[in-house]
């Protein structure tokens, strides 16, 4: 069956749902996209894309190919859908304690960061918009996606080129490869942090990490910049900012607390201490790993069922590479990164 025969049916259309459709149908198969049209995750995050782990001062997990291809993936995407969402962010690190900043001048003279990493220079000892007492850093090769955007634009791009239907997906209304009486060929599950309920998925670590970030409106903050320690600010134009982010495991509610709330204002207590106006608070709960890698494959008995889930708090920078390496596996037999397969799982 060539490619372009082959009829897929994907449950749900967060930011993994979404990727792999738009990777299917660019592949030239026929997609399906059911979902309820209700997100917690993927649509509240913050959408920042950063290649590095300030705590360790290491480079992310595969950073260099996710890095190099995002840029392609989003910036075609956005030529296809004439739409705008996918933004340089320039990214400043403000050092918490002396040996972080001689740990940023020890990695920056490495050839794998000197990629990502601005040499210190006079500026970042003198800058000013945001607590500085050791210094700060710049990282280079850091993005942000309108989240918003990219989903407006990436469903209208679905629904022409594809089908969606907007409703509960039922599992009794799965009869083998059939939905609703309606045949696919392939079927995969991109159910984010509701995958426990998945009577094929459901064993896998996948666990429910709940976090809520803050709108705040500051006529101080910059606007040109997101600032990091503890906690992060991005700036969204006209003096607004999103704050966060906290972690709740094992949480899968998705109403605001008070106790989060203060935990981020805190947090960003290190940052500044500016006056600030909270506009909004948002929860969402993200599909998470103990070891932060995405679990992806095909289920070892039903040969047809897929899953796609567990991108976690980078979901923004791995769902581009990620989703076109797992079409691959599927529509051309390519193999999985042995890391994110879940054949060791079963």
């Amino acid at each position: 069956m060539k490619h372009s025969e082959k009829s897929f049916l994907v449950v749900g259309a967060g930011l993994s749902g979404v990727s792999v459709s738009v990777q299917l149908l660019q592949a030239g198969a026929k997609v399906t996209l059911i979902d309820n049209g209700i997100n917690h995750s993927s649509r509240i995050a913050a959408g920042l894309i950063n290649p590095l782990v300030f705590r360790r001062m290491t480079k992310s997990w595969r950073a260099d190919e996710f890095i190099h291809y995002l840029k392609v993936f989003y910036r075609e995407l956005e030529k296809t859908t004439s739409q705008s969402f996918f933004h340089p962010m320039p990214v400043r690190r403000l050092f918490a304690t002396e040996q972080e900043h001689d740990l940023w001048l020890e990695k920056q003279r490495s050839p794998q960061f000197e990629q990502y990493m601005h040499p210190l220079s006079e500026e970042d000892y003198t800058y000013s918009e945001g607590k500085n007492p050791h210094g700060s850093g710049r990282v280079k090769e850091t993005f942000c996606i309108n989240v918003a955007a990219f989903f407006s634009a990436t469903q209208l791009w679905i629904k022409k080129h594809g089908l969606i239907l907007s409703e509960e997906f039922n599992a009794s209304n799965l009869k083998e490869l059939s939905y609703k009486g309606v045949k696919y060929d392939e079927i995969v599950f991109c159910q984010g942090y509701l995958n426990s309920s998945n009577k094929w998925f459901g064993s896998l670590p996948i666990e429910q990490t709940k976090g809520e970030l803050l709108t705040i409106k500051s006529e101080l903050l910059p606007e040109d910049v997101s600032l990091n320690r503890k906690s992060f600010v991005l700036p969204l134009g006209q003096n607004t900012f999103k704050v966060g982010s906290n972690y709740a495991w094992n949480d899968a509610t998705t109403n605001v607390t008070e106790q989060a709330k203060r935990e981020i204002l805190h947090n960003l207590s290190f940052i500044t201490d500016d006056p600030i106006i909270l506009i909004d608070q948002e929860a969402g709960v993200r599909p998470t790993t103990r070891n932060r890698r995405p679990l992806i494959g095909t289920h070892p008995e039903h040969k047809n069922y897929h899953i796609f889930n567990g991108l976690g708090a980078k979901g923004y920078m791995l769902a581009p590479l990620l989703s076109k390496e797992f079409v691959d596996h599927i529509l051309k037999g390519a193999p999985l990164n042995t890391e994110v397969d879940i054949k060791k799982h079963f």
